[in-house]
């Protein structure tokens, strides 16, 4: 009598080896997609912080200037000797701190996807990259904290009362609560350069770990939900009145 369930055995458990051959086929293939993802997702998540980084470098020499005014008016026995191209530039400053938007998408996005960065398998790196938007957020807050001690000074001072450029100039610099805050306003820039370094500092690291060059990363196209500036969720915006 032949055992007629040996065949149909057979090929059960061929198709079981199939299906499980299959699985582990897919399995690896949705494991290998998501380290692409992972990957893909960092290096716009480092092109984003090159991006901040800029723009706070622009801030901090702009700040920098700021005190160079302040230096060069003081160095003056009479005001009315100071050029007037300073006096405006030195009331610009005080009156006119620029608002300008960062774009907080690739952070959110790296705050919101923890279960990605397994698949980096690189936790120096997930590390570092939290570093930098810490020492970002670190800055912004200095920064917004400074501007409205800027606003508060001009405003106590009464700026707003007056016209004339030289003469709003020669009351803030001769109003003592302004003095005290220029006294503290080389440590204020040292702070500033100080987070400023060490965003650069940990992002380099970042894109050696990774093995890219800035110019890998001037070439990203980022994810159009990661790109997107004009949704309000994604922008922190930098101004003397947030």
């Amino acid at each position: 009598m032949v055992n007629w369930w040996i065949p149909v055995a057979v090929n059960t458990i061929a198709s079981l080896l199939a299906f499980s051959l299959s699985l582990l086929v897919n399995e690896h293939s949705r494991t290998e997609a998501k380290k692409v993802t992972a990957s893909n997702i960092a290096q716009v998540t480092l092109s984003n912080i090159d991006e901040v980084a800029n723009n706070l470098e622009i801030v901090t020499t702009y700040y920098d200037e700021f005190i160079d005014l302040h230096n060069t008016i003081r160095s003056y026995k009479n005001y009315k000797d100071v050029p007037d191209s300073i006096c405006k530039e030195f009331v610009d400053y005080v009156e006119g701190w620029d608002i300008f938007a960062i774009n907080k998408a690739p952070e959110l996005t790296f705050s919101t996807t923890f279960e990605l960065w397994d698949y980096l398998e690189n936790i120096p790196l997930i590390r570092r990259i939290g570093n930098c938007y810490a020492y970002e957020n670190a800055f912004l807050e200095l920064y917004n904290r400074d501007q409205a001690t800027i606003v508060r000074l001009t405003s106590e001072a009464g700026l707003e009362k007056i016209i004339d450029k030289r003469q709003k100039m020669a009351t803030l610099v001769n109003n003592a609560a302004f003095v005290n805050y220029m006294s503290r306003a080389d440590a204020m820039s040292a702070a500033y350069h100080s987070l400023l370094e060490r965003i650069r500092r940990a992002n380099n690291l970042n894109k050696e770990d990774m093995g890219v060059s800035d110019e890998d990363l001037r070439n990203l196209v980022a994810p159009k939900h990661m790109a997107e500036d004009a949704h309000e969720d994604y922008l922190f915006v930098v101004g003397p009145d947030m």
